[in-house]
């Protein structure tokens, strides 16, 4: 619709629409209070009272960082839009308990990517989770217009690719939907980190991580019916050990809560270890996969490099302490036939 009927507008005209629009829609309809010490922010103008991005990125081999904001981002004259940008969000609790975005955050500087730190922390505190489910919305929104406003510098949404955390997973997919819905644009990747399964279990795609939110959609399950969702969320589903609980936390406090969050641990593994994480297709949930008798031939990488063109269910076997990929390791003994 977006394409017929802005056709001959300019590129950077059209962004300022769209960007004049998402302004519009909260000075209309803002409103934020509280139950108890839990806020709740619906509409409410983006501020970094509330979500704050930053932005790290490689400068003459040093890693140097600044908040940027979602309206107006000052990108430093040396940035790179032609290469691809991370956007990482937290879940449930934010920054300080979050340990499986904060790995990825930290493999992604490290390995000198450019990558912003979403952090909404104030809106995700413990112990207001409901809450924190209201919240995702304003931070979806307050996202999308972070990547129109990098549109408008010149990025092309394809070189996007928004990694999300547990809540942070479905907010990441409500911002794809936004930026579809709205300007007509697709992200070029989402990466799901164990999808937050309470709130989530419904049939409205709109509502959660789905394989519409960009041009590729790759998840990675391993607290499946507890803290995670069970059922296939994008292009490629990874189910780590089965993706219902890690060997690593057998003998933890909290195995399914340590389960939740090895999801960015195994990630962050993948960013830089050149052993990988390899898996090996399922033709469904139930009996092949919960019963471990995936015996077809097809595999695929799970992890930063996977195959974009990559389509299905697979299990991916690890090991109990890190590292954790297994390389190439010989598969057709791990799977009953």
């Amino acid at each position: 619709m977006y394409s017929s009927l802005y056709s001959n507008i300019p590129r950077a005209e059209l962004v300022s629409i769209h960007l004049c629009i998402f302004s519009l829609f909260q000075q209309t309809y803002s409103w934020q209070f509280s139950i108890g010490d839990c806020p709740i922010v619906y509409n409410e103008p983006c501020s970094p009272k509330y979500v704050t991005y930053q932005l790290s990125y490689n400068l003459n081999g040093k890693n140097d960082q600044r908040q940027i904001d979602p309206f107006y981002p000052d990108l430093p004259r040396e940035f790179d839009q032609e290469t691809e940008i991370k956007i990482v969000i937290h879940g449930y609790g934010g920054l300080s308990v979050d340990s499986s975005a904060t790995n990825v955050t930290t493999s992604y500087k490290n390995n000198n990517y450019n990558v912003i730190s979403v952090d909404w922390s104030v809106l995700a505190g413990l112990p207001c989770f409901p809450t924190a489910y209201v919240n995702t919305w304003h931070v979806a929104q307050c996202t999308s217009i972070l990547v129109v406003s990098m549109i408008a510098n010149g990025m092309s949404s394809k070189n996007i690719h928004i990694i999300g955390f547990s809540l942070g997973a479905h907010i990441a997919g409500s911002t794809g939907t936004q930026l579809r819905k709205v300007a007509g644009w697709k992200l070029g990747r989402i990466t799901g980190l164990d999808p937050a399964l309470p709130f989530y279990a419904t049939l409205n795609d709109e509502w959660k991580l789905d394989a519409s939110d960009a041009d590729f959609v790759d998840v990675v399950h391993t607290s499946a019916l507890v803290f995670g969702k069970f059922e296939p969320s994008g292009h490629i589903d990874f189910y780590m050990n089965g993706g219902f609980s890690q060997p690593f936390c057998k003998n933890r406090p909290r195995p399914p809560l340590c389960s939740h969050f090895m999801s960015g641990i195994y990630f962050a593994e993948s960013i830089y270890n050149q052993r990988k994480f390899i898996g090996i297709e399922c033709k469904d949930l139930f009996p092949n996969l919960v019963l471990k008798t995936c015996s077809t031939d097809k595999r695929a990488v799970m992890g930063e490099y996977v195959n974009r063109f990559a389509r299905g269910i697979y299990y991916v076997d690890t090991a109990a302490e890190p590292p954790f990929a297994l390389g190439d390791i010989d598969y057709s003994f791990i799977f009953l036939k």
